[in-house]
């Protein structure tokens, strides 16, 4: 019998404070090398509606694997932004609060 490796679903909240220019994504669920792309995609989304805005990854909420975890502080560092949909990159003040855990066994599929 053949089985598909599903996706783990995320749910997300955008929060937009003007005052101090900055849009916090809230993430539940589990965050892995399956999904991080849908989470690229509303980062994105929001970066192209408000330019400027310091985009916050709120993961206090979620479980995140060791390699989504790792790319993810990456593209912080280097403060460019995946588009999720291709290899295209923009300039992005990106900054993540970390998970509570991180998983460290296999990627989830």
């Amino acid at each position: 019998m053949e089985t598909h490796a599903r996706s783990p679903r995320l749910k997300v909240t955008v929060r937009i404070n003007d005052n101090l220019e900055t849009s916090r994504i809230e993430v539940h669920g589990v965050v892995s090398a399956a999904n991080i792309r849908a989470l690229y995609v509303v980062c994105r989304r929001v970066s192209t509606k408000l330019p400027g805005h310091e985009i916050v990854i709120d993961l206090a909420h979620a479980r995140v694997t060791a390699g989504a975890i790792e790319e993810l502080r990456e593209r912080a560092r280097l403060s460019l932004l995946s588009s999720g949909i291709d290899a295209s990159v923009t300039p992005c003040r990106l900054r993540i609060v970390d998970p509570p855990s991180i998983i460290r066994t296999n990627e989830i599929a």
